[in-house]
């Protein structure tokens, strides 16, 4: 398992044309987007992803795949929507633009039973200028750090069944994974059954992977490196956890990076250990340090778990 930095094979920005996104998202959008007409509906979009690129480069803006509703394609994606109907809550970990939670409501999730949260309230806002629903909308959202998160956020801990990570979890080498995915396990009501989802860049060969475009490195999983992770966080935190993951290599990321592939997963919380791994728990003063040293957040050990710490700041 390589953890060597690896460049691009190829970056050209690739400029994903609306001819390339599958109908069934053309007609969603348009579906959705009531006041747009659907001949407007192309020129709509990419007015959006380059207000979203100009804020930050991210890739999706640029392919714009930032419209792919990844959960949608989970294989617990029915059970999601069950859940929030049952009355369980939902955490959107960095919903950007909101745009997964949009897909839930629609598909029949209730959007009082979904809570989501970006640090930055530009993409919140570009959200509604793209689904234009800022008044109808029952959702929260939550313009807060989950580095440094405020009491409002904070209180969630204990409190949600279901959390989307989208592309946040990816955004970090293994060892900034590991810590967030950590405090994610904090905000669960760890009763059996509580799920965890993502998708990520993927690659046959797992390690660093460098983005230009931000300036910083991802470690990029395979199947089996991604397994071996949650089983180092599950041994660390006293917890068990069923990995599902899947390689879909549809798309644009193998040209972003050699044998490359967007990785679908989920995890289902399957109970406690009776011991976590002597010695590897992070103590405060060293999540402290990690968080001041590699932005990630300050979570405390509280019962044996770890529970986000607010900003008290």
């Amino acid at each position: 398992m390589s953890h060597q930095v690896t460049e691009f094979l190829n970056w050209d920005l690739l400029r994903l044309a609306w001819e390339d996104l599958p109908r069934e998202t053309k007609a969603f959008l348009c579906s959705y987007i009531r006041d747009v007409k659907s001949d407007d509906l192309e020129s709509h979009v990419k007015h959006i992803a380059n207000a979203g690129w100009d804020r930050v480069p991210y890739p999706c803006f640029g392919m714009l795949s930032f419209v792919d509703f990844d959960l949608s394609k989970t294989p617990v994606y029915d059970e999601i929507i069950s859940n929030l109907t049952a009355s369980s809550v939902m955490l959107d970990l960095g919903c950007g633009l909101g745009q997964e939670i949009r897909r839930l409501v629609y598909d029949g999730a209730p959007a009082e039973n979904i809570v989501g949260l970006d640090k930055d309230e530009r993409f919140i806002e570009l959200g509604f200028d793209l689904f234009r629903d800022k008044t109808t909308l029952d959702s929260t959202f939550l313009v807060d750090d989950f580095f440094k998160p405020s009491p409002k956020l904070a209180q969630l801990a204990g409190q949600i069944r279901v959390i989307n990570s989208g592309y946040f979890l990816h955004l970090w080498d293994w060892g900034g994974q590991v810590s967030i995915a950590k405090c994610m396990i904090g905000y669960l009501s760890l009763q059996e059954g509580d799920l965890i989802t993502g998708v990520q860049f993927g690659r046959e060969d797992a390690g660093l992977w460098k983005v230009p475009t931000l300036d910083y490195a991802i470690f990029l999983h395979n199947p089996a490196s991604f397994a071996h992770m949650w089983h180092q966080i599950g041994e660390e935190t006293g917890t068990r956890w069923l990995v599902w993951s899947r390689s879909d290599r549809e798309g644009t990321h193998e040209k972003l990076a050699a044998k490359g592939f967007r990785l679908r997963w989920y995890v289902r919380y399957a109970g406690r250990q009776s011991q976590p791994v002597p010695g590897e728990n992070f103590s405060v003063k060293q999540a402290d340090q990690e968080r001041s040293q590699r932005r990630l957040p300050l979570c405390i050990k509280l019962h044996g778990l770890y529970r986000p710490a607010f900003n008290r700041i």
